[in-house]
């Protein structure tokens, strides 16, 4: 067996917790048909009900599947969307959950990405420190983040539930990003006051990961400038995040990266999941825990950063604080 069907087998049978008597069914586009494929094959080998649907390249993350294909969600056991943009946000995604079904979201794969560590991870192993922050997330009012470089910003968590995201999906956990591993919270939109400096990377394949950083002013939770020596990166967001009134601009994640063999890359799945960075994502949230409803949403990620809930150090300069018992 090569290294990258063993990869393969390792996302379904330990991401993906498929078992024998179960119906799995992936999802592709045009960009991503040839791991499709190796993922099908693989499957095949674990169940006898392992079926493939290709469908338009989407343009945007969140954009609904065809009909037929969504149909075939809502009766399945697990969902492997590697479609170049993600499903998670879409209403299908939601719904196939409603009955059950675990989905693993894997936008952007490609050979590369199967080639790196951080998808061979035991996973299973870093569940108890995801659940710490997690808890620490919803019982929690004010966060605050910051950095050595900069970053001073507080965010209003009151009443928003912590998102426990392993990397797996069971019957517990039913929305999972290998190699991202990571806790988030959906802040209360209105409410996040500071400065962001971000150093690591931006998620899009127009920027990636930095050569200087980008700093963001947040007033009544929403982006009011890009500031940069880097005006072309300036240029893009200005553009990317339209309007100031647009909804695009509202601060609706804050996230923690908890794979410790994830390294920024440029590649939103190890960026968002690398031990030791915090990322901030602007835009849609309403599927997470917020109210924010958008087609878009990108994430910022920046290293060593500092987390307090509450005024308990949660994280600090990139390591958890406290490991749970």
């Amino acid at each position: 067996m090569s290294k990258i069907t063993q990869t393969v087998t390792h996302i379904l049978q330990h991401c993906g917790s498929l078992i024998s008597d179960e119906k799995v069914v992936i999802i592709c586009d045009p960009s991503t048909k040839n791991i499709a494929e190796i993922f099908l094959q693989q499957a095949s080998v674990i169940t006898k009900n392992a079926n493939l649907h290709e469908m338009p390249l989407a343009k945007t993350h969140g954009e609904e599947p065809l009909e037929e294909i969504t149909s075939e969600m809502l009766s399945s056991n697990l969902i492997i969307s590697l479609c170049k943009f993600s499903l998670a946000h879409s209403q299908a995604r939601i719904d196939s959950g409603k009955n059950g079904a675990r989905f693993l979201s894997l936008p952007l794969y490609d050979f590369e990405l199967l080639s790196d560590p951080s998808v061979t991870f035991d996973f299973k192993s870093q569940a108890p420190v995801v659940r710490f922050v997690t808890d620490a997330f919803t019982k929690g009012t004010v966060a605050r983040v910051t950095t050595s470089n900069g970053t001073d910003i507080t965010l209003s968590i009151d009443g928003r539930a912590g998102n426990y995201c392993p990397g797996f999906v069971d019957d517990t956990s039913l929305l999972g990003s290998p190699p991202d591993i990571e806790s988030n919270v959906s802040p209360v939109e209105d409410k996040s006051e500071g400065v962001v400096v971000v150093d690591g990377s931006i998620a899009c394949p127009e920027i990636g990961l930095l050569t200087s950083p980008v700093t963001l002013i947040i007033r009544e939770g929403r982006i009011v400038s890009f500031k940069s020596d880097n005006e072309h990166y300036v240029k893009i967001l200005d553009e990317m995040f339209e309007g100031a009134d647009s909804n695009r601009r509202v601060l609706a994640e804050c996230g923690v990266g908890l794979n410790p063999m994830a390294k920024l890359t440029g590649t939103m799945l190890t960026d968002e999941g690398a031990l030791g960075c915090i990322h901030f994502g602007f835009g849609s949230n309403y599927t997470v825990g917020g109210i924010n409803k958008v087609d878009f949403h990108l994430d910022f990620v920046f290293k060593e950063a500092s987390l307090y809930i509450d005024g308990e150090p949660v994280i600090v300069k990139g390591e958890v604080n406290e490991q749970p018992n």
